[in-house]
């Protein structure tokens, strides 16, 4: 499960986060959930501003600790900004005092630069936002695989929310063919079947030779 911290919402909309009501929402989901380490939760972070999500870091520091230490996987949001990504990466380390968290990048074109990608190390990466498959994601992600080539990546389900019509209506196709191996579900041939004609279109420009394809890396 995703819960997300509603930061990029309230971003858009000109709002502030009420953090407590953030915070309690995750609490009461980790307090009732099994298998803690299947939720994945967002760390507070100030969109845009590097200095002022530091500052938000420190000041719930011993709260989000909490969450890692009770097994969730919880994403720390890296903000650009003067220090690159790699430091910022440093400061949460230090800031949590644990590595033990999902480092948080943010798929907006503009947000990181492929050079600030490279000086990433860790074992956990998640895309936050909409994510949009073109040259410049390939090259960031490119960056980010060349250094830390057996990490976790995931992404926002942004992508198949906005296909499940498609998925449906090939997964239901798909149920007359012999999958290539007995555990391969008609749902999960149906998503890279989508996949294949999003990338090709994607590759040809989009249908309409404007349009970007989204993409989800990871579930």
């Amino acid at each position: 499960m995703f819960i997300d911290s509603g930061a990029f919402s309230a971003f858009q909309k000109g709002e502030l986060v009420s953090w407590e009501k953030v915070f309690f929402t995750y609490e009461c989901v980790l307090a009732r959930t099994d298998f803690p380490g299947a939720l994945s939760i967002v760390a507070p972070d100030i969109i845009g501003d590097q200095s002022a999500t530091l500052d938000l870091w420190a000041v719930h520091a011993e709260r989000v600790r909490t969450w890692i230490m009770a097994g969730a996987r919880v994403i720390i949001p890296l903000q650009c900004g003067e220090l690159s990504a790699g430091v910022m990466l440093a400061h949460a380390k230090r800031t949590f005092q644990t590595d033990q968290f999902c480092a948080g990048i943010p798929s907006n074109l503009a947000a990181m630069s492929a050079e600030d990608c490279a000086t990433l190390h860790h074992h956990d990466f998640h895309l936050l936002g909409r994510v949009v498959i073109n040259a410049e994601l390939g090259d960031k992600l490119r960056a980010l695989l060349a250094n830390n080539p057996d990490a976790i990546y995931t992404a926002d389900a942004n992508w198949l929310r906005s296909r499940i019509r498609q998925i449906s209506l090939a997964a239901k196709d798909l149920r007359q063919a012999p999958p290539d191996t007995p555990f391969e579900s008609s749902r999960t041939r149906a998503v890279r079947a989508v996949l294949r004609q999003d990338a090709y279109h994607q590759k040809q420009g989009g249908p309409s030779g404007a349009r970007h394809s989204e993409m989800i890396y990871g579930t």
